[in-house]
């Protein structure tokens, strides 16, 4: 099997697993399905991930990265507060219009174990998101840009208006009276409306 053939198979098993997990988690995902959705047999599964833990913890890992893509590019730049809040929204929201279960399926497992997960992929370069986005809001407000508040709501509200949807879409799909096609309509509008509540928000 050449390193070609050897990528390919990986990235079917990735696709397939990443599939599989996302909509039934660690509990409901089975090998089998996971191969067969992969067009391999079993035993080809197991080549590349001897175990369900380890193929698990590849698709976990996949995830959170996805979760936190370019946050740190973002925060660096030389950027306002704003905009870098903008690209922020804009970056969730690209990555949770293709893949709504993906919050969804992060939270159930965090829930299940966190110390565990949090333990083996909750690292530095995710834990210090927060101290550069800090460190953003604390120079606008010393150079008098925005008003004095308190960074770890502005940074939970930013995050939770444009996720939470994602995480209760069948409830707010219910409640709100919406079928597939409307919500995604519904959350290609929500990204400007949370950009401008959070612009608000910030003025003096």
């Amino acid at each position: 099997m050449n390193a070609e053939n050897n990528t390919n198979t990986e990235e079917k098993i990735l696709s397939a697993a990443e599939n599989v997990f996302h909509e039934k988690g660690y509990d409901g995902a089975r090998m089998q399905e996971i191969a067969d959705k992969a067009g391999i047999n079993k035993g080809l599964l197991h080549y590349y991930f001897k175990t369900k833990d380890a193929l698990f913890d590849a698709i976990f890992s996949m995830a959170l990265k996805r979760m936190v893509a370019n946050i740190h590019s973002i925060l660096a730049m030389e950027l306002s507060l704003e905009e870098k809040m903008d690209l922020v929204v804009d970056g969730y929201m690209n990555i949770l219009l293709k893949n709504s279960a993906l919050p969804r399926f992060v939270i159930n497992e965090l829930n299940k174990d966190a110390d565990r997960f949090i333990a083996r992929h909750i690292h530095g370069s995710a834990s210090s998101i927060f101290t550069s986005f800090d460190a953003s809001v604390n120079k606008e407000i010393a150079a008098g840009n925005i008003r004095p508040i308190n960074s770890r709501h502005l940074f939970m509200n930013m995050v939770s208006m444009t996720i939470f949807p994602f995480i209760g879409r069948p409830m707010i799909q219910v409640i709100i009276g919406l079928d597939n096609k409307e919500f995604q309509l519904l959350m290609h509008e929500r990204r400007e409306a949370i950009k401008s509540f959070i612009k608000m928000s910030l003025r003096r």
